[in-house]
């Protein structure tokens, strides 16, 4: 007695396919990504607009010995 794979059957590729699917979605982080462009300076950015911008400077309050100065 030998088995055969049920292509007839709707039920075999309903599964077939939400087991594709599940694969896709596991494998999906580890395949390498491809890099864009325009957003090559910004990666995290969806424009890329901000790396263009000028960082902006942080402040800082002067002390020497807990007190503070005037700079």
């Amino acid at each position: 007695m030998t088995e055969t794979i049920p292509t007839g059957d709707w039920q075999f590729w309903a599964a077939t396919a939400l087991a594709i699917g599940a694969m896709w979605l596991v494998l999906r982080p580890l395949l390498p990504t491809r890099s864009k462009k325009k957003n090559a300076a910004c990666p995290g950015c969806p424009t890329g607009a901000a790396a263009m911008k000028a960082p902006r400077p942080k402040h800082v309050d002067l002390t020497i010995g807990g007190k503070r100065t005037r700079v």
